[in-house]
C-alpha cells in the first residue's frame, strides 16, 4: 500500500512565515512540492494503482517525475482563456491526462511484434512510456507560451528562465503573462529541451533501453503524432478528454460535468481559435478585424470554425445549422445585432484591396476581458451598411413595425459601385450580398449555353492534377508551350497578392477573390479554372496554381507548394477515399472528358460575399 508521509507535514508553520507578497495582480506564492501535490491525492492515488508497480519502485519512477513536474509549473495555468485557465491549471489538466491515459492503456495491446512473451516482458515499460508521454506533452508551454515574472523577498522582479532552474530556485512570487501572436503548437518542439527538468536519468536509461518504444515516445511528446501511432492516439484521447470536462462537455457521456450553456461553449471556443491564430486577424484574406471597441468576423467561416473546435473537444448537441448559432449567440447578448439580425453587411477596406462580407459583431471585451491581451486594431476601415428605415405606405402609425434593410456605402475609389441587394437571415442559409458577375448566365439561359458549348475550348490547355498516386514534387517546369501562353497572357494583368497576407493559403484565395471580382479571372467559362457545382466551388488542378504561380512577379514561387499549403488547412472536400482530388465528368454535344478538380463547401473562401454564379450544368461528380 503506498503511504503519502509527505502529505502529512505541517506546511501552516512555513507559510505564516512567508512575509507578504508584492501587490501585484495575479500574484502567486511560489509552494513547495508537498503542498501542490497535497490537493491531488486522488489522482495520485489513481496512477499508484494504475501503474501496478510496488511502493519503492512507484516512488522511484513516478513520483519521482510526478514531484518534478509540480516543482516545474508550480500554479502556472494550462492555457489563457480555454480549458484549465485558471492557477493551478497546468498540474491539474496533466494529472488529469496521466489517469486517462493509463486506463486507456489498457485497452492497447502495444507491441512490437504482438508474442506473448514481449508483451508480458514489456507491459510495464510500455505503461511508463504512456505515462511519461502524458506528463510531458504540454511542459513546455508554460516556457515557450509565457512570460514569467518572479519576485525576491526583496520584491524585486526579473524573468524566470526555465531553461535554467525551477520557479523555487529563483523566487517567493511569481505572476505570468500569455505571450501576444505566439507561434501555435511550438510547445510541442520544445518539450524535448525540457524533459531533463522532469524525468530522473535512470527513468531515461529504462525507456531508452527499448528503441521501438522510445521512438515512439519521443515521437508523441514532440508533437510527431504520426511517428507514434499508439501513444500518440493514447495521449490524443486522454488529453481531449481532460480538456472536455473542464470545459463543461455533454454529460451524458460525464455525469459529473456540469454542463456549461452553449453560448458559453461557444465563446470559450472562439476565445481559443482567435488566440491559437486558427482564425487570423487584421489582413487581407483574415477571418475578422479589429475596429474601435468591437471585432468583425467573417460569419460562416466563424461559427464554422467554432462548430468544428466544440465537436473535436467532445461537446455534442451542437446545431448543425449556422441559423441556430447565430440565433444562440444573438439571444443571449453576445452579438451587436444589426437591427433585428446577428449578421452586418460590410466592406473591408486595406490598403490596395477590398472585400464585401457578410460579419458578426463581438464587443472586444467579450473575447479579451484583459485589455493588456488584446490585439492591434485594424489600420484599415470597415464600412457597415447603412440602414434605411422604411414604413408601408397607407399603414396606420404604430400599426407597423419599420424594417432596416441594409444600403452599402459607396466606397471612394474612383468607380462606381452599386449596392447589394438584401439577403435574407434564416436557419438554411447563410447570409450574403448579392451581386450577379455581369459575365456569368443566368438559369433560364441554360439551354442557350448548352447549345453554344465546345468542350475543346471549355478544357483548359493542361488538366494535370497533383492526386495523390503522383509524385509529391512534380516538375514544375513540365507545362505545354500552349498553357505557358495561356499562363504568360493572364500574368499581365493579375492582381499582385497584397504583402501584408503572410500565410501562402490565404495569399492565394485573395488574389482568386481579386480576380474574380475584377473579371480577370473567369468562373464557368471556356478554358475557365474556376466552376459552381452542386456541392461548392471546383477550381481545376493544376492550372489554378500554374496560373497563381505564373502571377507573382518575384517567380520565387513553386506552383505545387502553394497547392500543397491550400490542401494542408484541410477546408476541400476529401472524397470517398480520403483523396484531395475530385474526379467531374464534363460532357458537351457528343463527346465528355474528366477533370480533376479541387472541391471547396465553402464558397466564401472563392467569392467573398458576393453570391456565386449558378452552377455549370455541364458538370458532374464521378462517384467511385
Amino acid at each position: 500500500m503506498l503511504h503519502f508521509n509527505w502529505l502529512k507535514k505541517d506546511r501552516k508553520k512555513s507559510e505564516a512565515a512567508t512575509p507578504a507578497p508584492p501587490k501585484i495582480p495575479g500574484i502567486l506564492t511560489v509552494r513547495k512540492v508537498d503542498d501542490l501535490l497535497a490537493r491531488h491525492k486522488g489522482l495520485i492515488v489513481q496512477i499508484n494503482e494504475l501503474a501496478g508497480l510496488s511502493e519503492r519502485n512507484f516512488n522511484r519512477y513516478y513520483l519521482h517525475a510526478l514531484r518534478n513536474f509540480a516543482r516545474f509549473v508550480q500554479l502556472l495555468p494550462a492555457s489563457e482563456v480555454h480549458h484549465h485557465a485558471g492557477p493551478g491549471g497546468m498540474l491539474t489538466h496533466t494529472l488529469e491526462v496521466c489517469v486517462n491515459a493509463l486506463k486507456i492503456r489498457r485497452s492497447y495491446l502495444l507491441s512490437e511484434t504482438g508474442g506473448a512473451e514481449e508483451i508480458a516482458a514489456k507491459q510495464d515499460l510500455w505503461t511508463y512510456a504512456v505515462f511519461l508521454a502524458a506528463l510531458c506533452h504540454d511542459v513546455a508551454k508554460v516556457a515557450v507560451d509565457q512570460t514569467v515574472t518572479v519576485y525576491d523577498l526583496d520584491h524585486q522582479p526579473k524573468s524566470w528562465s526555465p531553461w535554467e532552474s525551477f520557479l523555487d530556485e529563483q523566487s517567493a512570487w511569481y505572476s505570468t503573462e500569455f505571450q501576444h501572436g505566439r507561434q501555435y503548437r511550438l510547445h510541442e518542439k520544445a518539450s524535448l529541451l525540457l524533459i531533463h527538468r522532469i524525468i530522473p536519468a535512470y527513468a531515461l536509461n529504462w525507456i531508452s533501453s527499448d528503441r521501438y518504444i522510445f521512438s515512439q515516445w519521443l515521437a508523441c511528446v514532440s508533437g510527431d503524432i504520426d511517428n507514434a501511432p499508439s501513444i500518440g492516439e493514447i495521449i490524443g484521447i486522454a488529453d481531449g478528454k481532460s480538456v472536455a470536462t473542464n470545459l463543461g462537455a455533454d454529460s451524458g457521456r460525464m455525469p459529473v460535468v456540469k454542463t456549461k450553456p452553449l453560448h458559453e461553449k461557444m465563446l470559450t471556443a472562439l476565445r481559443y481559435l482567435l488566440n491559437a491564430g486558427e482564425l487570423p486577424l487584421n489582413r487581407n484574406g483574415a477571418a475578422g478585424w479589429i475596429s474601435g471597441d468591437d471585432c468583425w468576423l467573417v460569419s460562416k467561416r466563424t461559427v464554422d470554425a467554432i462548430r468544428d473546435q466544440l465537436t473535436q473537444e467532445g461537446h455534442t448537441g451542437v446545431p448543425t445549422k449556422n441559423g441556430r448559432l447565430f440565433d444562440i449567440l444573438q439571444e443571449h447578448g453576445v452579438l451587436v445585432p444589426y437591427g433585428d439580425k446577428a449578421i452586418w453587411p460590410c466592406i473591408v477596406e486595406g490598403e490596395g484591396w477590398s472585400n464585401e462580407l457578410t460579419m458578426i459583431r463581438i464587443a472586444i471585451a467579450k473575447l479579451w476581458p484583459n485589455s493588456d491581451s488584446r490585439p492591434k486594431a485594424f489600420e484599415g476601415r470597415i464600412i457597415p451598411a447603412e440602414m434605411e428605415v422604411s414604413t408601408k405606405l397607407g399603414a396606420s402609425a404604430g400599426n407597423e413595425k419599420s424594417r432596416p434593410s441594409p444600403v452599402i456605402t459607396p466606397m471612394k475609389t474612383g468607380s462606381d459601385q452599386t449596392a447589394p441587394e438584401e439577403s435574407q437571415h434564416n436557419q438554411e442559409n447563410e447570409p450574403s450580398l448579392t451581386m450577379e458577375p455581369e459575365d456569368e448566365s443566368p438559369a433560364s439561359n441554360r439551354q442557350q449555353l448548352r447549345q453554344d458549348f465546345d468542350l475543346q475550348n471549355f478544357l483548359p490547355s493542361d488538366d494535370r492534377a497533383l492526386d495523390e498516386s503522383q509524385p509529391a514534387n512534380p516538375d514544375p517546369d513540365a507545362i505545354t508551350t500552349e498553357q505557358k501562353s495561356h499562363t504568360n497572357a493572364q500574368s499581365e494583368s493579375a492582381v499582385p497578392v497584397n504583402d501584408e497576407t503572410d500565410d501562402p493559403a490565404d495569399a492565394f484565395f485573395a488574389w482568386l477573390r481579386n480576380g474574380i471580382q475584377n473579371g480577370e479571372i473567369k468562373t464557368n467559362r471556356p478554358k475557365a479554372r474556376v466552376h459552381i457545382v452542386d456541392d461548392g466551388v471546383a477550381l481545376m488542378t493544376p492550372g489554378i496554381f500554374q496560373d497563381y504561380a505564373s502571377a507573382q512577379t518575384d517567380g520565387r514561387i513553386d506552383w505545387a507548394s502553394i497547392q500543397k499549403k491550400v490542401l494542408k488547412k484541410n477546408w476541400h472536400v476529401r472524397d470517398v477515399h480520403g483523396l484531395n482530388v475530385i474526379k467531374y465528368q464534363v460532357e458537351g454535344g457528343k463527346k465528355s472528358a474528366t477533370i480533376n478538380v479541387i472541391l471547396f463547401n465553402d464558397e466564401s473562401l472563392v467569392f467573398g460575399g458576393k453570391e456565386p454564379p449558378t452552377a455549370n450544368p455541364h458538370l458532374t461528380k464521378i462517384h467511385s
